[in-house]
């Protein structure tokens, strides 16, 4: 009972407070809205590939890491707003176009402690139908397994859904099952708002209106602290893996971020 009561009363807080996961008391740790930059060459040494920017001060410009011909473009739409774009299909069978971001400081893109408040998300639009046999992950930190902690953000068959594991137990959390339209912009936000509770918003981002109501789900989770590196586009860059193995996102991002709370529970 105990325990019981302990998760109700952080539901209660938490609520209370609204949106706290995007109030004052969160700092940007990187935030990727479309730019490139390119670093400044070494001679004798080639010019080196453009880096995607990090809009924060922290300066944790992203390194595109990529195979088989895959591009990460930067666009502008008819407003002149800048965006990612991906490898563009699907690909069933090897060798598949393959793109993903590597953000620098990916051991900063944790929560404080492990335990901390903390969200992460992007504007995202599918620019085809997805495959129907391979995930598609948007933004990452950690693998899937026994023992390895992980956040991401993925929409696996065009489904929106976010994950978070301490390493022995998991919450994964769809937006009741809502399926993207080919075509139209998304805002997607995943949020741990307390020890307990965890949440997905699906939102408009031209209006901030919500498409679907949020989602949220309670479970006891321990510190999420996971290891290697963060990865925007994809789990993996591998030439000789096609998409049911990177889980390869094909489709366009734009403010792309992870965001952490100043303070622990």
């Amino acid at each position: 009972m105990a325990r019981t009561l302990s998760v109700a009363a952080w539901l209660v807080m938490t609520l209370a407070a609204g949106t706290s996961a995007a109030g004052p008391d969160r700092a940007d740790e990187v935030r990727y809205d479309g730019s490139l930059i390119s670093p400044p060459p070494a001679p004798p040494a080639p010019v080196p590939p453009a880096l995607v920017a990090d809009r924060t001060s922290r300066a944790r410009h992203g390194t595109v890491l990529t195979a088989n011909d895959g591009r990460v473009l930067s666009l502008a739409d008819k407003t002149g707003n800048l965006f990612l774009r991906f490898p563009a299909g699907s690909c069933p069978a090897a060798p598949c176009p393959q793109a993903v971001v590597r953000p620098a400081g990916s051991e900063a893109l944790v929560p404080r402690e492990g335990t901390g408040r903390f969200s992460f998300g992007a504007d995202l639009r599918l620019t085809s139908e997805p495959s129907p046999a391979a995930g598609m992950n948007v933004w990452q930190f950690g693998l899937a397994g026994d023992g390895r902690s992980q956040w991401k953000l993925q929409v696996d068959h065009g489904r929106p859904s976010c994950r978070w594991s301490d390493g022995t137990r998991t919450v994964l959390l769809s937006a009741h099952g809502h399926r993207l339209a080919v075509g139209r912009w998304y805002r997607v936000r995943c949020a741990r708002l307390s020890p307990a509770l965890f949440e997905i918003r699906v939102l408009d981002p031209a209006t901030g209106a919500p498409v679907v109501p949020p989602a949220r789900a309670l479970a006891e989770l321990g510190a999420i602290l996971p290891e290697g590196s963060a990865l925007v586009g994809g789990k993996r860059v591998r030439a000789d893996q096609a998409d049911e193995q990177t889980d390869q996102f094909h489709g366009d991002l734009d403010e792309v971020y992870f965001a952490r709370s100043r303070a622990v529970f």
